[in-house]
C-alpha cells in the first residue's frame, strides 16, 4: 500500500492551497477597493456625517 494519502501530507497540501488563495485575495484589486484603497472611493469613505440614515442617505425632506 502506498503512503500517498498520509494525514500530515494532506493537511500540508490543503494549508498550502489556503495560503495561496489568501495571498491572491489580499493582493486583488477587489479587496483593495473594498478596503477603500482602490482608485475609486468606496461607500465607506463617501458617508455624509450630516445624513439622517446610517448608510449616508439624505433625509426624505432634502430629496428632490
Amino acid at each position: 500500500m502506498t503512503a500517498a494519502y498520509q494525514r500530515h501530507r494532506l493537511v500540508g497540501v490543503l494549508l498550502a492551497v489556503l495560503v495561496m488563495i489568501l495571498i491572491d485575495h489580499l493582493h486583488s484589486p477587489t479587496f483593495a477597493f473594498n478596503m477603500g484603497n482602490g482608485r475609486a472611493e468606496s461607500a465607506l469613505v463617501q458617508r455624509d456625517a450630516s445624513a439622517c440614515a446610517p448608510c449616508g442617505a439624505p433625509c426624505p425632506s432634502t430629496r428632490e
